[in-house]
């Protein structure tokens, strides 16, 4: 099996009675989450993805579904985020989350993600 940069770095994942339940946590006390730093594990999972191993993929799906209800009404979201709650922890915003989908896209040949990569640019736009 393909080994994984983020196996390293993940140490647990969120509890599922928590708003981003199965998030990677680098610490099993964790309930703090920068959008940046979640976007890179996440990266660093897709890129442990196989034909043999799809599990990597699929974590991957889940905690991107979570972020799509998390996009703000301006298009972006959190920077700096409560694992537990979703709630920001700070006024400063994140388009973070742009390339993973793009990418994702890419690797499932779909559009899943398309409405939340469109409203972010509309949005800049509108505010350009």
């Amino acid at each position: 099996m393909k080994h994984s940069a983020a196996s390293d770095l993940i140490v647990s994942w969120a509890p599922p009675e928590w708003f981003c339940n199965s998030f990677p946590l680098e610490a099993p006390d964790q309930r703090i989450m920068t959008m940046e730093r979640l976007v890179f594990l996440l990266q660093t999972l897709l890129d442990a993805t196989s034909e043999e191993n799809y599990t990597p993929l699929q974590k991957v799906l889940h905690v991107a579904h979570i972020l799509v209800t998390m996009q703000g009404n301006d298009g972006l979201w959190p920077s700096e985020f409560d694992l537990v709650t979703a709630a920001p922890l700070s006024p400063k915003r994140s388009d973070a989350p742009l390339p993973l989908f793009q990418r994702l896209n890419a690797m499932l040949a779909s559009s899943e993600f398309e409405h939340s990569l469109r409203y972010a640019q509309e949005k800049k736009q509108g505010s350009s």
